[in-house]
């Protein structure tokens, strides 16, 4: 694997297909831009391969069809909405003979975007395997998976690399980091990919403007935070990751000197801690009512602080 962070999990799945004892159906959890579904389609490539079994050779005719999309023993499920009937679809392909070789892998790019129908047409095909097929899935944080999906795979977390081998990998990739990284980390959750197109975008910019509207929110005066958050609901994210952050410096758990941005007066310690309450609930909220106003329904929040 190029990504070095996977290479632990990559040595265990390998094993496993070195000892013929790889799952029926296996899934990958972590957060966004660890890489999942590279490993995922990685695993699919070893799979397939015509000439290793526990590494991909990169060289056959199976791993040049992995590779240009056309391999006809590879499904890859990668709608933004996926139906009922696309799963029926994986269901149909699974059980009908390879193309090349006798295995077959499909992929799910994240589960997590199945609705209730089209995670009972998946658990169907799941509590029914066809020899010689493998299923790989991909989970994303906040988790979303059904416990019946669950309890038919194989669990592996990808968990998230420390700053330092972050930072030198991003570094080998060419892009130059600047001194707001240690902050740029914790705002993308420590993912790597998420961080190299944040910078690659100049996306820093924009958080600092985000952060100066959470400053003046926090300080009760005139913002647009609520505006900022309805216009992009990826922003919502970022709230809670600056509550979350100022709340941890105020109790002396990070460095103000580190994230100067974000080191507030110590007495609104107890209502950072309220106020990142409410945003935890908001977003329930959210997952249970996906049509709410989030601007509207921030100012309860903002009006923790203007008590």
């Amino acid at each position: 694997m190029s990504l070095p962070w996977l290479g632990k999990a990559w040595k265990q799945l390998s094993a496993q297909l070195s000892a013929d004892t790889f799952p029926q159906s296996l899934l990958l959890r972590g957060e966004k831009g660890l890489g999942k579904l590279q490993l995922a389609q990685f695993v699919a490539k070893t799979i397939l391969c015509s000439e290793q079994q526990h590494q991909a050779c990169n060289q056959c005719h199976s791993c040049k069809l992995v590779d240009a999309g056309a391999h006809g023993s590879l499904f890859l499920l990668n709608q933004d909405k996926p139906k009922v009937d696309d799963i029926r679809a994986l269901s149909l392909w699974a059980n009908k003979t390879s193309s090349i070789g006798k295995n077959k892998v499909a992929i799910i790019q994240d589960i997590a975007l199945l609705n209730m129908a089209s995670n009972n047409a998946l658990l169907k095909t799941l509590e029914e395997p066809v020899a010689d097929t493998r299923f790989i899935l991909v989970n994303h944080l906040p988790f979303k998976a059904m416990p019946t999906i669950l309890s038919r795979c194989q669990l592996l977390t990808i968990t998230t690399p420390e700053r330092d081998l972050v930072k030198h990998w991003l570094s080998k990739q060419k892009i130059r980091l600047d001194d707001n990284f240690a902050l740029i980390y914790r705002f993308c959750n420590g993912s790597p990919l998420t961080i190299a197109e944040f910078y690659r975008d100049q996306t820093y910019t924009e958080l600092e403007q985000f952060l100066l509207q959470f400053r003046q929110m926090v300080e009760a005066k005139p913002n647009k935070l609520a505006e900022l958050i309805q216009k992009d609901s990826n922003k919502l994210l970022w709230l809670g990751q600056s509550l979350a952050l100022s709340f941890s410096i105020a109790k002396g758990l990070d460095s103000p000197a580190v994230f100067p941005q974000l080191a507030l007066n110590s007495s609104l310690k107890s209502t950072l801690g309220r106020a990142y309450q409410d945003w935890l609930w908001l977003n329930k909220q959210l997952e249970q009512f996906p049509g709410l106003n989030v601007g509207q329904q921030l100012y309860p929040l903002f009006a923790e602080f203007k008590d």
